[in-house]
């Protein structure tokens, strides 16, 4: 019986898109209300945070831009109604202007450097400016940090392969409150809408890649 990697295989799926011109590092809602193990939307990403910097530094000495992303909610009058938090009530506490939809202050964030863009839904496309400025920097290909594996990260590299970018998930800068999504997410990404790196084989990707 075949397995499901060599099923899809079979038929096509999986192909390898890899790195294009110009690359940037996009690091997806790591603030502190997903990062704080005490918020209802948080749990441990440790480790995730440390192979995240990893790469910031790498994109620096690359000059590979930094994106970063949070979400954010004003309390308005609408805006207090959205439907996704009512079916995930934690999402009420990010709320502007508060520490839980800052940058996690143990990433290398540099606000005169790094673009940070507030979102109200998962994809970091939905609703933002994300792809006027990856156009403007002639952007064709994201490496993607973050979290959550099956919600946000999934929906960006979703969005972006149907904008027409690349991307490269980085597995062990990814992180999920559930181990069984965060594996089933990483297989349908590298089936279906981008590839699979780990943090040390995009290192290695970088270095080739400048020499």
């Amino acid at each position: 019986m075949k397995s499901d990697v060599e099923f899809f295989e079979a038929r096509g799926f999986g192909n390898d898109l890899g790195l294009g011109k110009n690359a940037c590092l996009i690091v997806i809602d790591f603030v502190e209300g997903f990062t704080n193990e005490s918020m209802p939307m948080g749990y441990n990403l440790d480790k995730q945070i440390e192979n995240t910097n990893r790469l910031i530094k790498a994109a620096r000495s690359s000059n590979i831009p930094v994106i970063f992303t949070s979400i954010s909610y004003n309390n308005t009058r609408l805006e207090k109604d959205l439907l996704w938090k009512e079916k995930m009530q934690g999402l009420k506490t990010l709320i502007a202007g508060t520490n839980l939809v800052r940058v996690d202050p143990r990433l290398d964030y540099c606000k005169e450097e790094d673009d940070l863009i507030y979102k109200k839904f998962a994809s970091a496309f939905f609703g933002t400016n994300l792809v006027s400025i990856l156009n403007t920097g002639n952007i064709d290909t994201l490496i993607v940090a973050g979290c959550t594996t099956s919600g946000c990260v999934r929906a960006t590299v979703v969005d972006a392969v149907q904008y027409g970018y690349r991307s490269i998930t980085v597995t062990d800068a990814v992180g999920d409150r559930s181990e069984k999504s965060h594996y089933q997410s990483l297989f349908d990404i590298e089936q279906k809408y981008g590839d699979l790196s780990t943090t040390e084989e995009l290192l290695e990707k970088l270095s080739t890649k400048i020499k």
